[in-house]
């Protein structure tokens, strides 16, 4: 055979072996995304039971049971503002079936609240989707002598240093220093271990005001015994469009908590496009969607990149609150 023939056939050979390959990997990546989940799924919450990320993720559980076909189980793992249960996902093998509930409490707050995270938000995870965003409420007990932001704001200034606002987090905590702080209205803010200290203090009148999230505001505010006077979103919510946003007293004044799902970095991206079609479809089914609106939740079907984006652009956000309200970082 003469060289310029066996030049031609090691070509032909090495085009051959390459559409072979290329066939297997493919064939290899549909294989990993058709058989996708071949076991029961779970999603651990770094979070107690009964709260917003408790009822999404059960929530979500019911509708992705009859998506895939496979049991889902949720799993409570909470303790360190979310470190504990995200820690655990972070070490779990990234084949789509453990999946975290973030939030940007655990996924951009945290980043800046820690000197020291033992996990990156974003290099040690992928982040499939979100849920939605929803805000925090001030709260007044029903026998306050202001009832709505106006008045707050008129008497504690008349008053300065007369009234105290409770927080019991890091989003509490931050709306109550801004509130004081951005808005130049004199209330003190008082941390607590727990909301459920947080409230009691209100009812038994050792201070006068309280933020809690929409769900533990929901609650309260049915029981008769509270009254909301705003929210801490950009805008007024459909919900409640009698209660004005805080920005509109306080510029710039924005909380917002979010909640979604991630799972290990390493994932097979087709399996992480396949759990963000099933969360972006869950927000147009009637009964998730009710849930979810039930909680307060502002929808946002995200894509995955786009899910990124708003985590990073959060993590901008909390970076600039604990530097200019001089939060100090926990070990």
């Amino acid at each position: 055979m003469d060289e310029h023939k066996h030049r031609i056939l090691i070509r032909r050979r090495f085009f051959l072996h390459q559409a072979l390959g290329g066939t297997f990997i493919l064939c290899g990546a549909t294989t990993a995304q058709e058989a996708y989940p071949t076991r029961p799924i779970t999603i651990v919450v770094p979070f107690g039971p009964g709260g917003s990320g408790d009822l999404t993720a059960r929530t979500f559980a019911r509708y992705l049971e009859r998506r895939s076909g496979q049991p889902v189980v949720v799993e409570n793992k909470p303790g360190a503002n979310g470190i504990i249960g995200s820690q655990s996902v972070r070490q779990a093998t990234p084949d789509g079936h453990t999946l975290l509930m973030v939030s940007n409490m655990t996924h951009a707050a945290n980043l800046h609240l820690y000197k020291k995270l033992p996990y990156d938000p974003f290099r040690d995870f992928e982040h499939a989707g979100l849920f939605g965003v929803f805000g925090v409420m001030l709260l007044v007990p029903a026998s306050s002598p202001f009832k709505s932001m106006a008045e707050l704001v008129k008497q504690s200034r008349a008053r300065p240093d007369q009234f105290a606002v409770g927080h019991f987090n890091a989003s509490t905590q931050v709306a109550a220093q801004l509130l004081a702080k951005a808005g130049n209205i004199p209330v003190r803010a008082v941390g607590y271990r727990t909301i459920g200290n947080a409230f009691t203090d209100v009812l038994g009148g050792h201070i006068h005001l309280v933020f809690a999230d929409y769900p533990a505001a929901t609650a309260h505010i049915a029981s008769g015994k509270f009254i909301p006077l705003a929210i801490t979103e950009s805008q007024r919510n459909p919900r409640w469009p009698e209660l004005p946003a805080i920005s509109e007293y306080v510029s710039g004044l924005e909380i917002v908590l979010s909640l979604g799902l991630a799972t290990p970095a390493g994932v097979n991206r087709q399996i992480l496009e396949r759990i963000n079609t099933w969360m972006i479809d869950a927000q147009k089914d009637g009964d998730v969607r009710l849930q979810l609106e039930k909680l307060g939740y502002s929808l946002r079907p995200l894509q995955v990149e786009a899910t990124r984006k708003f985590l990073q652009d959060e993590s901008g956000r909390w970076e600039r609150y604990v530097r200019e309200l001089q939060i100090e970082t926990q070990q």
